[in-house]
C-alpha cells in the first residue's frame, strides 16, 4: 500500500469540508420548534444575565 500524497490528502479534506458545509446549510434550513426556540430565548437572557467576572467574584471553597 502506498503513502497518500499531501495534495491527495487535501482534497479528500476539501471533498468532505463541502459536505459538511452543505449538510449544515440544508439542517439551519429547517423550522425550529417553538419550545426549542423558547429555550433558546431562555437560555441566552440567562446568560446575558449573569456578569462575566462571576466567578473570579466568588468565595474560594473551603476544605
Amino acid at each position: 500500500m502506498r503513502t497518500p500524497h499531501r495534495r491527495d490528502i487535501s482534497a479528500r479534506q476539501d471533498l468532505l469540508g463541502r459536505e459538511l458545509r452543505q449538510l449544515f446549510d440544508d439542517y439551519t434550513q429547517e423550522d425550529m420548534p417553538d419550545e426549542l426556540q423558547s429555550l433558546a430565548a431562555r437560555l441566552q437572557a440567562a446568560f446575558e444575565e449573569r456578569e462575566p467576572d462571576a466567578d473570579a467574584k466568588a468565595e474560594p471553597k473551603k476544605d
